[in-house]
């Protein structure tokens, strides 16, 4: 069991730690870890944002992400709420949403490179509140061009992303993050993937990780990764 809370940001105080709870975060994993030692492995991990300064702290795992990025030196959350989203799509962009998805890609080709971590964090979730093409087209060239240069350049120093099903626990999605056509341009380009349920309860913890290792080994992928004490291993598919 990994344990990822957001790393604090002094711009997000919805989502992410204080620094005082980050303290606390950290006290009461490594307590529970000796309690429950004989029965589970807990990792002790961060999701640490883009944005933000990176965590201090000796980590078992790490993951980067980007829920937040810089226009007109403000800062535009990209999860957070979809009404929001649109809003700052038409301040800041015209209503160009393709300009805003290059901006966020941009961004995210540089996320391993800035936050140090070990897996990529929901490497799409701009498409979050996009189902069915409600905000712009996933097969657009022009968004097809931003994900896949952000994805090439993360590719040059590093491999392994999350496939992470939140999405489609909370019943906004059909497909994972990354989607089943990026995940299909990873495989291609000799990334690797390790399954994340990206839970914030209990009851989506593993969410659909059968059916997400069905699809990886259609795609082609044989193997996933999987953290333990001795690090990250491969775990055949199949």
């Amino acid at each position: 069991m990994g344990f990822s809370g957001h790393s604090f940001a002094s711009f997000d105080y919805g989502y992410c730690m204080t620094l005082e709870n980050t303290e606390i975060y950290f006290s009461e994993l490594k307590a529970l870890r000796e309690k429950y030692a004989s029965q589970i492995e807990l990792f002790i991990g961060i999701e640490q944002e883009y944005l933000a300064d990176n965590v201090e702290a000796k980590l078992d795992y790490s993951l980067g992400s980007v829920h937040f990025i810089m226009k007109n030196n403000q800062y535009l959350s990209i999860d957070g709420d979809a009404d929001e989203l649109v809003d700052s799509v038409e301040t800041h962009y015209g209503g160009n949403y393709y300009e805003m998805v290059e901006d966020y890609y941009k961004t995210v080709a540089n996320v391993i490179k800035k936050t140090k971590a070990d897996i990529v964090a929901h490497f799409d979730i701009v498409s979050k509140f996009n189902d069915n093409g409600s905000l712009f087209d996933e097969n657009h060239p022009l968004y097809m061009e931003a994900a896949l240069t952000a994805m090439d350049e993360i590719l040059k120093d590093h491999k392994l992303f999350e496939v992470n099903t939140r999405i489609m626990f909370k019943g906004g999605k059909l497909e994972p993050y990354p989607s089943v056509f990026l995940l299909g341009e990873l495989f291609s380009r000799g990334g690797e993937v390790i399954l994340s349920s990206d839970s914030h309860e209990a009851e989506s913890i593993c969410y659909k990780y059968d059916e997400m290792e069905e699809l990886l080994e259609h795609i082609g992928f044989r193997y996933i990764k999987q953290l333990t004490k001795n690090g990250f291993i491969d775990v055949a598919l199949g």
